[in-house]
């Protein structure tokens, strides 16, 4: 498998667990009384920062050289190329709420919560299928210097997750992956 390919399923494993705890996160949300956490502001922030304007780029880029290559696949190329679209506004319509939320601006924890659960099983979902759906066909139809290309076309591509540096950029989410990672 190409080393790009396996890059997106790599970073699909991350952000499947940043889905999870963005879940527990939003329960939490729910049952309490308390503004919305650092660590919930930090994941949409790190999604927003590395999924929207790294990740979602490299697969545009796969999803349209297969688009100028064939047909194959042509109605789920142009769906994911949509998908990545509503996500991004769905990622900043969350944020919006959470801060709205945190400085009181008149939105409820219950819109909140209920924007935020959408927002997880979109992902979710955008996610399984390009994994059963997309990828296969990527790896099919595509060869090693389609990947690169996708690859070398935008700038740093390293997952803010794998960064040393992670910890001043998103402190508590640091502290929470350090946290698991020392967990059995």
């Amino acid at each position: 498998m190409d080393r790009t390919l396996k890059k997106l399923y790599r970073d699909h494993a991350h952000l499947l667990r940043l889905t999870d705890l963005l879940q527990l996160q939003l329960d939490e949300l729910k049952q309490t009384d308390r503004p919305a956490s650092d660590l919930l502001i930090e994941l949409i922030s790190y999604i927003k920062d590395y999924a929207d304007t790294i990740h979602h780029p490299i697969e545009d880029h796969l999803y349209q050289i297969m688009l100028a290559r064939t047909d194959t696949g042509r109605e789920h190329m142009e769906r994911l190329l949509g998908d990545h679209l509503v996500i991004i506004n769905m990622t900043r319509e969350f944020r919006q709420a959470l801060e709205a939320l945190r400085e009181n601006r008149g939105i409820s924890r219950d819109e909140v919560v209920k924007i935020g659960r959408e927002y997880v099983e979109q992902q979710r979902e955008h996610m399984q299928f390009e994994e059963s759906t997309a990828f296969p066909l990527l790896r099919d139809e595509l060869g090693p210097e389609d990947f690169d290309y996708a690859k070398g076309a935008l700038p740093a591509d390293e997952d803010p997750l794998l960064d040393p540096n992670m910890e001043a950029r998103y402190p508590g989410l640091f502290q929470y992956m350090g946290q698991k990672k020392d967990q059995p």
